[in-house]
């Protein structure tokens, strides 16, 4: 069973395989996929034939069903932890604080206050259920502060720390 959350343009998909059954946003469909070339598919979808190109741009992948074509990107857990933990300024040039996205220690800072970071660089570990979970930037900018310190415990949604 593989969960997959899809950015179709400005709308998020959530897909799930569950024994040979499609779920897209909890409802089932009969599905059948067929890889034909690279990036290329043939997808029955409950007695519906698409036609499916995958296509990688500059600017990402796009797909392409019945001559409409959108970008596509996939959502990673960790994407999306940081999304819905990461307290969103109002403009660009304001400050973006993580937050914890689960209860647990914190074992490793990678970056210190005042470090220059880009958009998916860690800047910290969090050990949980023993995985450690790397944090990463959400955007490019200056770690303005940390919050916490290393061998921390932290608690769902405490401040873990800010970009600016």
């Amino acid at each position: 069973m593989s969960k997959t959350v899809l950015a179709l343009g400005e709308k998020h998909i959530t897909v799930e395989e569950r024994n040979g059954v499609l779920v897209v946003d909890g409802r089932q469909h009969s599905a059948d996929i067929v890889r034909l070339t690279e990036g290329e598919y043939s997808v029955l979808l409950d007695g519906q034939s698409y036609h499916v190109l995958i296509t990688a741009t500059p600017r990402g992948l796009t797909a392409t069903v019945r001559n409409h074509t959108v970008p596509l990107r996939r959502h990673t857990l960790r994407e999306q932890l940081t999304e819905r933990y990461a307290s969103k300024g109002t403009g660009e040039h304001s400050d973006l604080t993580v937050n914890a996205p689960m209860p647990g220690l914190i074992t490793r800072i990678l970056r210190h206050e005042g470090s220059m970071v880009t958009s998916g660089e860690g800047v910290l570990v969090i050990e949980a259920m023993k995985m450690e979970n790397e944090l990463r930037a959400a955007r490019s900018g200056t770690v303005k502060r940390i919050f916490v310190k290393e061998k921390q415990t932290v608690e769902k949604g405490d401040p873990l720390f800010s970009i600016e």
